[in-house]
């Protein structure tokens, strides 16, 4: 199978992190034909419901994304068997778990809200990207150092977020600054962490490193601090972008 190098780089190993085979993947989400206000790049689809899982510990979820559940005939029944037309839609998290947003989403909806001030940019103006796109319950790791992973990863992320032209490209987690360098990205702009170019009500940890590629000049805004791949909280933001505006600026 062309995908394999893809799937057998993830080291995920205990019951948690382990990948669910039986469920389906999810590569990406959002509107594909025509150009997104952002592009989120995340690792994986996260935890998977076949009909056993609780949402947040609490009610029984459907089954969505067994070979038998609830996406899978809607691709087949109601999109003509096409992935790409059914991710044209946003998912309806409350709808689909009895009530509640999810807070993945909802922490990154209110990230790109605060970037780009002065619009309201809606969910179904967001494409989403998976670095891995099985699900897990819990991330582990994945190993990019071979070529073939370098060739799947870029073929399948890296050329269609070039494609798509946003005007703004996110990548939330530490291996994202070990993926995009070995992807043909190249840092041209890296602030946080130890450095001496910090912000207002910076995490002290969070880094956050802008990449650009050497053959489509796409770039991303990478984003990493210990212990999670969240979004920056909005104290953060506007001293942030100030701050990146000026580091590019000097690149120009």
């Amino acid at each position: 199978m062309e995908l394999q190098p893809w799937v057998d780089a993830y080291r995920g190993s205990t019951p948690a992190t382990k990948m669910v085979d039986q469920a389906m993947p999810e590569p990406f989400n959002g509107r594909l034909d025509r150009k997104p206000k952002a592009i989120l790049l995340a690792l994986n689809p996260g935890n998977a419901f076949m009909g056993n899982e609780t949402w947040m510990g609490k009610q029984l979820m459907p089954d969505l994304q067994s070979r038998h559940g609830k996406f899978a005939f809607q691709i087949n029944e109601e999109c003509d068997g096409s992935y790409t037309k059914w991710a044209r839609q946003p998912f309806d998290w409350p709808a689909l778990n009895g009530g509640s947003p999810h807070p993945f989403v909802t922490s990154r909806m209110r990230f790109v809200n605060d970037w780009i001030s002065g619009e309201t940019v809606e969910p179904d103006e967001v494409v989403w990207f998976d670095l891995y796109p099985w699900h897990s319950k819990s991330w582990s790791s994945i190993d990019v150092r071979h070529a073939d992973v370098q060739n799947l990863i870029d073929q399948y992320v890296a050329q269609p977020i070039a494609a798509l032209g946003s005007d703004w490209v996110f990548a939330f987690g530490k291996p994202w600054f070990e993926v995009l360098p070995r992807i043909g990205f190249d840092r041209v702009v890296e602030v946080g962490g130890a450095g001496t170019d910090l912000w207002d009500n910076q995490t002290p940890s969070r880094r956050v490193g802008v990449f650009e590629n050497r053959i489509s000049g796409c770039r991303v805004v990478a984003m990493r601090h210990s212990g999670s791949a969240g979004p920056p909280k909005q104290s953060e933001v506007p001293s942030l972008r100030n701050l990146l505006d000026s580091r590019l600026e000097t690149l120009q």
